[in-house]
């Protein structure tokens, strides 16, 4: 089976209206998402920080993420690339694919295909596309990155085809490191791996990947077109005329689809969203998961599909003239929940969707600020290292977990303090201080919390020097860390003993961190 797809490269910037010769990048929690051909002439480069990036191009425009501005935008093309092909599975605002077989016969070959694509793509308000045809999904997507207008990869040859890519374009971190760690850099060297030791090694999505190097379409065993429609509906009464009203409904509609597809022990991996209006106009998009839908994935896909739809304003889009008064959602593509590998290390068991569920009914109740995910990146600092999710909310792109020197060693601590808690230390002398040299004035003896009681430090361990960025005059920051290990002696010998992570400042201390 052949794939077809159609990229349109920086796709957020041109969807907000910019152009790309301009300097603009789209910004993410201090990092560059998205950057535009004039913001990398000026050395702008994806995954920098913002103020490295400002410092290359003075006058870049900084945008933040908009996906529904995405895919509003993107409805138009959609519905000028669907009077050329059916079934055209739209990945995520920017780019499409669909199996190439059938319309290839129907006009005569791939490049008969492709110019017709190209017709549309050439009417008026459609930024340049480029288009590439391959042997699987990963490589037709890669084939319409590569040149300036695409790449028809031969047929049979899509392995010869990716085996230059670095193996990066995977984008799976954690067997990106460790591969390159054992030598590995391209995808052509990770392919010519056996696929057995790559599967005991890695485990299943490794192997996935593996066999996404050597040119495979590798869909699981479990993924099927189900033999029964699997579909929900819902009648709005009265219409909806605005896509907030209809995205409320679109809520409680992706619950009641979940709920049906786990009875079955199924998981949705290609979605097809339905909407009519009362003047019998209709919208239908086939929309493909990169794993699985979730309820939440299911809403916001409704919410870009009917955004784009609903407030169709450019020359030759059509609006609909009546209120939305019917949703459908239909599993065009399931798979075996149990049989489906989501993560690289392990699969999600039935308890962790029922966590995920719960943990969604008590967010819908407290609200999306009232649940928080923690996770581990690099950084020297315990606080540094930790980040705070809002439940449901996608993962920020984190500091890579490379040697940090000055890092805290592991165990972490079980308590970060928000703001860290000042205490005195003393020796036999007096308050203990470190010089410019790494050196204590005398071995600390005991500390205290302002106004409370004196602790004995049974041990200590220390001091470990950080100086991070001396560059910055404004956030030059000089440190040293203890961990100091302290019995309350009011209490009793051995009772009440505490661990703290100790940092000195200009010869103040403070306990950022304490061990469980």
């Amino acid at each position: 089976m052949r794939f077809l797809s159609v990229w349109f490269p920086n796709w957020s910037i041109t969807a907000a209206g910019h152009c790309l010769d301009d300097s603009v990048a789209v910004v993410e929690s201090g990092r560059v998402l998205h950057c535009s051909p004039g913001a990398y002439r000026d050395g702008v480069r994806i995954g920098q920080r913002r103020r490295e990036a400002k410092s290359n191009s003075p006058e870049m425009a900084v945008l933040a993420p908009n996906p529904q501005l995405d895919a509003t935008q993107f409805e138009p093309i959609i519905a000028a690339l669907t009077s050329v092909v059916a079934r055209l599975e739209v990945t995520e605002p920017g780019l499409c694919t669909l199996a190439a077989d059938g319309p290839t016969r129907y006009y005569g070959g791939e490049s008969a295909l492709v110019h017709e694509l190209q017709e549309v793509l050439c009417e008026p308000g459609i930024p340049p596309a480029r288009i590439g045809i391959a042997d699987s999904r990963f490589a037709a997507k890669l084939a319409a990155r590569t040149g300036s207008d695409g790449h028809l990869v031969p047929v049979g040859s899509t392995k010869d085809f990716l085996s230059n890519f670095p193996i990066t374009t995977l984008e799976l971190d954690e067997l990106s490191t460790l591969s390159q760690r054992l030598g590995i850099h391209t995808l052509g060297q990770f392919a010519d791996l056996p696929t057995r030791s790559v599967l005991s090694r890695f485990g299943s999505a490794a192997a996935t990947a593996h066999a996404l190097a050597r040119g495979l379409n590798p869909e699981p065993l479990a993924v099927h077109q189900p033999n029964d429609e699997l579909a929900v509906s819902v009648e709005l009464d009265p219409p909806a005329e605005r896509v907030d009203i209809a995205t409320f409904a679109a809520k409680q509609l992706s619950t009641q689809f979940m709920e049906m597809l786990v009875r079955r022990g199924l998981a949705c991996t290609q979605l097809r969203i339905e909407a009519q209006t009362e003047h019998a106009e209709e919208t239908s998009r086939i929309w493909r998961a990169t794993t699985v839908f979730d309820s939440d994935t299911v809403v916001e896909r409704v919410r870009w599909q009917l955004s784009g739809w609903l407030e169709a304003s450019g020359a030759g889009e059509i609006k609909p003239t009546a209120g939305i008064c019917l949703l459908r959602l239909v599993a065009d593509e399931v798979a075996g929940s149990a049989d489906l590998q989501i993560s690289l290390w392990g699969e999600m068991s039935q308890v962790d969707r029922r966590a995920i569920r719960g943990l969604d009914r008590v967010r819908g109740l407290l609200g999306s600020s009232a649940i928080f995910t923690a996770l581990i990146g690099g950084g020297r600092s315990p606080a540094d290292r930790v980040t705070l999710v809002p439940w449901g909310q996608p993962p920020p792109t984190l500091d890579p977990p490379m040697p940090w020197p000055g890092q805290v060693p592991n165990p972490l601590p079980a308590v970060v303090h928000n703001t860290p808690l000042p205490i005195e230390v003393h020796c036999d002398d007096g308050p203990v201080q470190v010089t410019v040299r790494g050196e204590v004035t005398g071995s600390p003896q005991r500390l205290r919390l302002p106004g409370g009681r004196w602790r004995r430090i049974d041990a200590w361990a220390g001091p470990w020097l950080v100086d991070e960025q001396w560059w910055e005059p404004e956030s030059h920051c000089r440190v040293a860390r203890f961990q100091i290990l302290s019995t309350d002696v009011a209490v009793g010998e051995g009772n009440q003993q505490t661990v703290h992570l100790c940092l000195v400042q200009q010869n103040a201390w403070w306990i950022e961190a304490t061990y469980d």
